[in-house]
């Protein structure tokens, strides 16, 4: 039997043991063999976090499992720049870098503190995150103090999420913060309020005005001054800055150094803008959204009235294409609504051309085509957010701006469809039989045989005609059209004229 000092050396071995073990794995370098970069330049408006979200999804699915997001970047608006950031910040199945080869500024800068780390050349800034407005003079002027307070919460919990200090992140958005950082350990900052004297170091450096405001003044030989964010500064730092502060992790110039720091084997796989970006940015437009359901709409309705499979079909096919593609690639249609918009056609054909009146069927197809479009163009359902009740209004007035311009061309086309040029080409007449003797040559051409109806049968009308519908003649059913006018069902009508398939009736 050991004695009880024995097993105490033998247990402090065994940790001895387990703590070197332990310390070997933490030291392992991970390997990465998926390595992807997103190019992040410019301005941040709406199209950059359209594009955002595009190469996002592509890189998850091509199973990435580091996602550098290169940043040089001025900043832009603030909603699109935290949307970006929070996005970052909730990326679970890859390791997210920012990496800043010049500069990341005011709203890039908040889309870099959502990143796990954060990797800039010595020279590169980052910071300068305040809010500024123009106002009626056309002057910018800085954001009121609510609007601050928000952004510089958000701001705290993004850098605290990521491991960074939350001072340092409030003090790149409020000027009237001023950071210390402890000189034992640098990694705890202190804030101090600036006086509206607009000298924010006389607060913490005046005993008398730090006793009056309330707040402890610092101990000097603990606390220092980070001099980026005094005297109504918007904190800004550069790269070789930014390491001792602890907000980024590493240095890089350029992407081989980049892919030296995480020892990568393979090469990075790059996501730029492409024309496609460009042509999907400005097909998600809602002029253009608009115009594209304007003309589809007004072709489905020209072929309706002149059934078979032509020119409207075509038009109208191609219309609803471009708008579902544009839609899948900017990331907020999926099949569902593809299906329901289907759906939607399909309820409508059969209430035009199978089940008389307008009832159901028909009622059905609107409220499913209104509603597969309006989901194409948002990713969420039901609102919540003043951005997402913002692009919802928007959706709804380009949708009842396109219904109401469709009105106003189905009733202009129904009147003056025949005299308009290179239009009335597409519409059939009657067919011209040949006289060899040429006699009959002040005849009228006579029209195609119809195989139930001739010009001049009556009949009843069993569906509205608006203009197009379903008409019974004796115990047959004819698709038949008005000459524009718009007809009851149960009421009689008379063929009037026969063009190929197309019969066209009056109200008797």
């Amino acid at each position: 039997m050991l004695s009880a000092s024995c097993r105490a050396v033998l247990i402090l071995f065994c940790f001895d043991l387990m703590a070197v073990s332990t310390e070997a794995v933490s030291q392992e370098k991970i390997t990465f063999t998926k390595p992807a970069l997103i190019e992040f330049d410019g301005p941040i408006f709406d199209r950059s976090y359209q594009f955002f979200k595009r190469k996002l999804a592509a890189a998850k699915s091509w199973g990435a499992d580091l996602l550098i997001i290169q940043v040089n970047s001025p900043g832009g608006a603030l909603e699109e720049s935290l949307l970006i950031a929070e996005t970052l910040r909730d990326v679970d199945w890859a390791l997210t870098v920012a990496f800043i080869p010049e500069k990341a500024l005011s709203g890039a800068a908040l889309v870099s503190l959502g990143c796990d780390e954060i990797v800039i050349s010595q020279t590169a800034r980052i910071g300068d995150a305040g809010i500024v407005f123009l106002d009626e003079s056309f002057a910018f002027q800085y954001a009121p103090e609510k609007v601050i307070t928000d952004l510089v919460r958000r701001a705290r919990d993004l850098a605290e999420w990521k491991g960074r200090s939350p001072e340092l992140a409030e003090a790149m958005i409020d000027m009237d913060t001023i950071v210390y950082q402890n000189l034992n350990q640098k990694d705890q900052f202190e804030t101090r309020r600036a006086t509206n004297s607009g000298y924010p170091h006389r607060q913490v450096t005046d005993d008398q005005n730090a006793q009056q405001a309330g707040v402890e003044r610092p101990d000097e030989k603990e606390w220092e001054l980070v001099e980026e964010s005094k005297e109504k500064r918007f904190l800004e730092v550069n790269g070789k800055r930014a390491i001792e502060l602890g907000l980024a992790q590493k240095n890089a110039g350029n992407r081989d150094e980049l892919a030296a720091q995480f020892d990568l084997s393979s090469e990075l796989k790059i996501y730029r803008e492409t024309t496609t970006d460009n042509l999907v940015y400005w097909l998600n437009r809602p002029l253009v959204v608009g115009l594209l359901f304007v003309v589809g709409l007004i072709a489905l309705y020209l072929e309706f009235t002149a059934p078979g499979i032509g020119i409207g079909a075509l038009i109208a096919g191609l219309c609803f294409l471009i708008f579902f593609w544009s839609q899948f690639l900017g990331g907020t249609a999926t099949v569902l609504e593809v299906i329901l918009f289907l759906a939607g056609i399909s309820f409508l054909l059969m209430e035009i051309f199978v089940i008389p009146g307008f009832g159901v069927a028909g009622l059905s197809g609107m409220v499913l085509l209104g509603g597969s479009v309006l989901m194409a163009t948002q990713d969420f359902v039901i609102p919540a957010t003043d951005a997402q009740w913002e692009q919802f209004s928007t959706n709804l007035t380009v949708m009842a701006g396109a219904g109401c311009l469709f009105l106003v061309g189905a009733v202009a086309l129904s009147k003056y469809l025949g005299k308009v040029p290179f239009v009335n080409r597409l519409i059939l007449g009657p067919v011209v039989k040949p006289d060899p003797d040429g006699e009959g040559k002040d005849k009228k051409p006579s029209a195609t045989p119809h195989p139930v109806v001739a010009v001049g049968d009556w009949g009843i009308a069993e569906s509205v005609l608006c203009p197009s519908g379903k008409a019974r003649f004796g115990d047959r059913t004819v698709d038949v059209v008005s000459d524009g006018s718009y007809i009851e069902s149960d009421q009689p009508i008379k063929v009037l004229e026969i063009s190929g398939n197309r019969v066209l009736v009056v109200k008797a």
